[in-house]
C-alpha cells in the first residue's frame, strides 16, 4: 500500500489530488485510508462491476431480459468506439449512466427506479469507470451448463425464444460451424427460418 501527495498531473503538482496504490485492488484497506486521509476511497474495480450489475438487475426487475441487456451492451460498445483514441479512461456519472439506459429503451418508470437504486447502491456522487463495469470487447451469455461468447458487433446472432413452452437461446448458424475443431455441416448449409435448436 502506498500513496503520493500531491498527485502529479499534466507535468505539475496537483494539491487537490492524491494517488493511492494497493497491490491487491480488492483489498484497499479503507480503514487505513480513512484514518490517514480523512476521506473515503472510490469503489474498487470489482466493486464497481458488482455494483453496476446489481443496479441494472434492480432497476430493470422483470424487464431484465437478454434483449434489454444486449441493447445496453451495444450502447456501451458505441461509447467505447467513440472514445477509443481518448488518453483517459471513460468515467461515467449517474446522469450519463441514466442516459445510456434511456437510449437503450429502458422505460421511464424504470428510470425513476434507477435514480433511487443508484443512490442506494453506488452513492449519488459516485462515478464509475466504463472499463470496470462493462466488457465491450465481447458479449457473454452464461447458464449453469454453457457459456457463449460473441463478438460485440454480432449480438444479433443470439436471441431468446419460447419453444414448446421452454425459454431457449437461439443462435443463427450463419457461415461455417466448427465443433471441437471439426467443421460440421448444418441442414441445408444454413439454419432454416422455422428450424431452431435448443441449447
Amino acid at each position: 500500500t502506498g500513496f503520493l501527495f500531491p498527485a502529479f498531473n499534466d507535468r505539475s503538482a496537483d494539491i487537490h489530488s492524491l494517488l493511492y496504490y494497493s497491490k491487491n485492488p480488492e483489498e484497499l484497506q479503507e480503514g487505513f485510508a480513512d484514518r490517514l486521509f480523512g476521506c473515503p476511497l472510490p469503489l474498487s474495480a470489482g466493486d464497481q462491476k458488482e455494483t453496476f450489475q446489481t443496479l441494472i438487475e434492480d432497476t430493470l426487475g422483470e424487464d431484465c431480459s437478454i434483449e434489454m441487456v444486449k441493447d445496453i451492451h451495444e450502447r456501451f460498445t458505441e461509447l467505447a468506439q467513440e472514445n477509443k483514441e481518448a488518453p483517459e479512461p471513460v468515467v461515467l456519472d449517474k446522469s450519463q449512466v441514466r442516459t445510456i439506459l434511456a437510449d437503450s429503451g429502458v422505460a421511464n418508470e424504470r428510470l425513476t427506479e434507477f435514480d433511487r437504486h443508484y443512490d442506494e447502491t453506488a452513492g449519488e456522487s459516485t462515478s464509475l469507470l466504463m472499463n470496470n463495469i462493462m466488457e465491450t470487447r465481447s458479449f457473454e451469455v452464461k447458464t449453469p451448463d454453457i457459456v457463449i461468447k460473441v463478438k460485440p458487433d454480432r449480438t444479433n446472432l443470439i436471441e431468446s425464444r419460447q419453444i414448446d413452452g421452454r425459454e431457449c437461446l437461439v443462435i443463427a448458424l450463419d457461415g461455417g460451424v466448427v465443433v471441437n475443431g471439426i467443421t460440421v455441416r448444418t441442414a441445408g448449409g444454413d439454419l432454416e427460418p422455422d428450424r431452431t435448436e435448443d441449447i
